[in-house]
């Protein structure tokens, strides 16, 4: 059985950038409609607009879990691998489906492909990294 054991600075420095990131995740999500609007033809726009109830549901899903298992990895507390993990799989759902199934990069190359990946990936390395820290006994 895996002892309580004091987790190192690089640890809190993880989980200090997950409340940050997600933080700034939560602002871009709420800006990137306002960008689309104004640099968007009015029907580019509508299209957008007319995306899935699902999608909806699973974008909150994703931003309420990543920023659960934030809190989670920052109070040390196993579930935030849970967290991370639904996180991740419903992250790779909206944004693969945003890259996929939207054409915007005449619109800005940041808003339809760099903020996408690194949003994959920094979800992937969070839980990745809340799974080493479970391991390593950091999480209670």
């Amino acid at each position: 059985m895996i002892k309580n054991v004091k987790p190192p600075t690089t640890f809190w420095l993880v989980a200090i950038f997950a409340i940050v990131w997600n933080l700034i995740e939560i602002y871009f999500s709420s800006v990137e409609l306002d960008f689309l609007q104004a640099n968007s033809t009015v029907e580019e726009f509508e299209r957008i607009q007319s995306l899935p109830f699902w999608y909806g549901i699973v974008f909150l899903i994703a931003l309420f879990s990543e920023m659960l298992g934030s809190f989670m990895l920052f109070m040390r507390k196993k579930i935030a691998v849970n967290f991370f993990g639904i996180a991740l799989v419903t992250l790779i759902c909206i944004e693969l489906y945003w890259l996929l199934v939207f054409d915007i990069k005449k619109q800005s190359i940041v808003f339809s492909i760099i903020i996408p990946l690194l949003v994959i990936l920094v979800a992937g390395f969070l839980y990745v990294y809340s799974k080493k820290a479970k391991n390593k006994g950091w999480l209670k």
